[in-house]
């Protein structure tokens, strides 16, 4: 379960959110393993080890586990496997709960989500049988967590249901506000506002009795922006103003700051700019002291937003300016962490592979020793044997059977390893191969939208006063194009990346695949009427199929994207969905300009070279087909193509009925 984390200023951030959000234990615990420094609550905790032992042991060596996961993941897995195998020898059911859950925590941030569901069924299963109410709660909101972070909300929703019903029975005021929030948060994100604000107001009301002022600022601010939403502006200045106040309390300048912020935002919505201005001025001086450049991004967003609408158009382009620059210098902190982090995953697969290697040429070394012992054994034998006469030659006979007999497995189990070791060796120049395929492509189709986007908007913001506003609309349409294009492939390399490493995980439902491939083409419209394609869809009026939503309708877009890229002006798509020898078939037809054969052979391969302009010179690197074809597999379903130069192309895949 040794895992190796290569990047751990990512990772501690991520740790940070699923901190604030999870309601993995008690809140109080938390907080104060913060206060003190984790290596050295580590080496204090450490010395108690030989000191204690039974259940204590295990409470303790959990504790460990928790201090070291803000130091290293692989000693915080090391130490919760320890727990688990000592809860299990002694019959400690709660203890072997805790360690299961602590296990599914690590395994969370290591995007292992099928084993992450296992650790924390498995936990819950504990619990539920010792109907322990307050560990019930703990697992089922991790379970709901992990459901949202999946977008499947459905899912999600029934298990933060669940373990609010647990929570309520305990009677813990601070397990249930937390996941009252999580609730709050999850209906927000579905577009229910009116249930979010329910269940954030149930959680004020317990906030307010407990008087947890963080919290209390946190969760008005929440409020408030729920009610922004609604574009009830009042209610939501009411709430912010109460963030506000409790932030005051603390002197909490960050949250002060981003009351200020929302609060100017509300007043600018509400056409208040007078008001609006004095809150943004005061969240700005904020957020500049504590070097807070997201908040200061966004105000530089709200001052634009402000001299425009004041008629101070000099400034609201120097705003717009900084708030661009500064947007384009957070984004690209953001893309270049991503790409550390899968060139970690690349790292760390192999290096697995390196350690695969070691294993087994020391299992050949041990196997090659242990003959060598047998032939010693035999030539020892057969002396004793020649001074024993016929008794003795009769016992030679019978050992040098069993030895041959011995040599001939040992010698079939040698050609079986031998066998998988040029299949590793074969296996790894695939990777190698794959690997060099896949920075190829990173290189190659990143350039071209960073170009566009830093060319026009150098452009843009050198010349801004000497373009015509023809030009500069045509510029920012070019810019936007670009970004577009470079969020279709980081969001196409990142999913490639999950199916090539097993972190992406196939987890099949029933829907209905005619409703979501509307979806699709409605998402994909108006881009296919700036080229005036028109797309067409002959499909039944509902196809319920059990397969991963998530999964088909990245298939479904791409291969959408892909025939509105390479049909020219005028041209047309058709897409036709039926039942077939018990399987669906789906097919998006184009009278775009073909593929030419030697280039279809290539088309699903990470190892060809099939990089091409579209018909209106928009670049790509077959990532996108590569990718539908790594997806279809995981369903159990398969895809291919059939086209003609100049007469068009139809692409298809075929999925078992259920």
């Amino acid at each position: 379960m040794r895992v190796l984390i290569k990047n751990r200023g990512f990772i501690k951030i991520v740790r940070y959110a699923f901190v604030i959000t999870c309601s993995l234990c008690f809140i109080s615990p938390l907080l104060s393993s913060q206060s003190e420094h984790p290596d050295t609550k580590t080496d204090s905790l450490l010395k108690l080890i030989p000191t204690v032992s039974g259940r204590g042991k295990v409470d303790l060596l959990l504790e460990i586990s928790q201090s070291r996961w803000f130091i290293s993941f692989e000693e915080s897995m090391d130490y919760a496997t320890r727990a688990y195998q000592l809860a299990t020898e002694i019959n400690y059911p709660e203890g072997k709960a805790d360690a299961l859950n602590r296990i599914g925590n690590v395994h969370y941030f290591l995007r292992n989500h099928s084993t992450v569901i296992d650790n924390y069924i498995l936990a819950l299963e504990i619990a539920d049988s010792l109907n322990d109410y307050r560990r019930m709660g703990v697992y089922l909101n991790n379970i709901g967590l992990l459901y949202r972070e999946l977008k499947q909300y459905d899912s999600s929703a029934v298990y933060l249901l669940r373990a609010l019903r647990a929570k309520e029975k305990y009677g813990d005021n601070e397990l249930i506000s937390s996941t009252l929030n999580n609730l709050g948060h999850l209906y927000r994100d579905k577009g229910r506002y009116n249930l979010s604000l329910e269940y954030f107001v149930r959680q004020l009301d317990i906030l307010e009795e407990i008087r947890e002022l963080r919290n209390l600022s946190i969760v008005h601010r929440q409020t408030g922006e729920v009610f922004h939403r609604q574009k009830r502006y009042n209610e939501a200045v009411k709430h912010f103003q109460s963030s506000l106040n409790y932030a005051s309390e603390m002197s909490d300048s960050f949250l002060i700051a981003l009351a200020h912020h929302l609060t100017g935002k509300s007043m600018l919505a509400m056409d208040d700019p007078e008001h609006a201005i004095e809150r943004i001025n005061k969240s700005m001086d904020l957020a500049v002291s504590i070097s807070s450049k997201p908040l200061i991004r966004n105000n530089y967003n709200l001052l634009y937003l402000y001299h425009k609408k004041t008629g101070s158009h000099k400034k609201a382009y120097d705003y717009l300016v900084r708030y661009s620059s500064l947007k384009d210098s957070l984004r690209n902190q953001h893309i270049t962490d991503q790409i550390k982090q899968l060139e970690g995953i690349f790292e760390t697969g192999k290096q697995n592979s390196r350690i695969e290697l070691l294993q087994k040429e020391n299992l050949i070394q041990d196997m090659q020793l242990n003959r060598q012992e047998n032939i010693k054994i035999s030539l020892i034998a057969l002396l004793i044997m020649l001074l024993l006469f016929i008794m003795i030659i009769a016992y030679r006979f019978r050992t040098n059977q069993k030895t041959n007999s011995l040599l001939k497995i040992k010698i079939a189990e040698l050609e079986k390893t031998n066998n998988k070791l040029r299949l590793s060796s074969v296996a790894l120049q695939q990777l190698n191969a794959t690997k060099n395929r896949f920075f190829s492509i990173i290189a190659h189709d990143l350039k071209n939208p960073f170009n566009a986007l830093l060319g026009f908007s150098e452009m843009i913001a050198s010349k801004f006063h000497e373009l015509k506003e023809e030009e500069v609309r045509e510029y920012i349409s070019i810019v936007h194009q670009s970004s577009q294009n470079l969020h279709k492939l980081l969001e196409n390399l990142l999913k490639w990346s999950a199916a090539q490493t097993g972190t992406m995980h196939y987890l099949p439902e029933q829907f209905d695949l005619i409703s979501l491939i509307h979806s699709e083409i409605s998402f994909y419209r108006l881009s296919a009427q700036r080229k005036q394609i028109s797309i067409s869809a002959e499909l039944p009026d509902e196809m319920i199929v059990n397969s991963d939503k998530l999964i088909l309708s990245s298939v479904i877009r791409n291969l959408i994207d892909n025939a509105i890229k390479f049909t020219p002006k005028g041209g047309s798509i058709d897409i036709t969905a039926n039942n077939k020898n018990g399987e669906v078939i789906v097919k998006v037809s184009d009278t775009g300009i073909g593929i030419p054969d030697e280039m279809q052979k290539k088309l699903f391969n990470i190892d060809g070279d099939i990089c091409r302009k579209g018909t209106n010179n928009e670049d790509g690197g077959g990532l996108g087909l590569i990718l539908c074809k790594e997806l279809i597999e995981k369903t159990g379903g398969r895809i291919s193509l059939e086209s003609e130069t100049g007469r068009g192309s139809t692409f298809w895949f075929a999925l078992p009925r259920r």
